[in-house]
């Protein structure tokens, strides 16, 4: 089932975050408190839903794009355990669903451009590949650019 999430959630959604092992989180060593300040500040400009069954197994944010029929899914994350058992579709769809509800006409998703199987999830799901924005990321190491992907809804 997938739910509407707000604050209260908030250490769930870091947990997540923390069991999901994205690998920019990992290469660049981000730690829990960084994540929980992070998410924090982030309610109330995206929609935050969660997959639970049981417990929260993954959780997706929409965000919309100011004087744009146009959004951003900024987050999907699955907790490791559970990834590839199709959370992750269903929170997508959710997403694309909820986003032509609210009268969008295009979902848009940003990730980077190292991150291979993300890329692939997204392809999967009907995303098409839009461009390349180098220093996207504003990490000191590793990989900045961010590969933008879109999709009608």
């Amino acid at each position: 089932m997938i739910i509407k999430l707000n604050k209260r959630h908030l250490e769930q959604l870091v947990q997540i975050d923390y069991e999901s092992e994205h690998q920019n989180d990992k290469e660049h060593h981000i730690t829990k408190a960084q994540m929980r300040k992070h998410l924090g500040e982030r309610f109330g400009q995206e929609e935050f839903y969660g997959y639970k069954d049981g417990m929260l197994k993954g959780y997706a944010t929409l965000k919309p794009f100011s004087g744009y029929k146009h959004c951003e899914i900024y987050w999907l994350a699955v907790r490791k355990q559970y990834q590839g058992q199709g959370i992750g579709t269903k929170l997508l769809k959710f997403m694309e669903q909820k986003a032509k509800q609210q009268g969008y006409r295009k979902v848009f998703v940003y990730t980077g451009k190292n991150m291979i199987r993300t890329r692939q999830f997204y392809e999967k799901n009907g995303y098409e590949y839009v461009n390349e924005f180098p220093e996207y990321y504003g990490y000191s190491t590793g990989e900045k650019t961010a590969a933008l992907y879109g999709k009608k809804v």
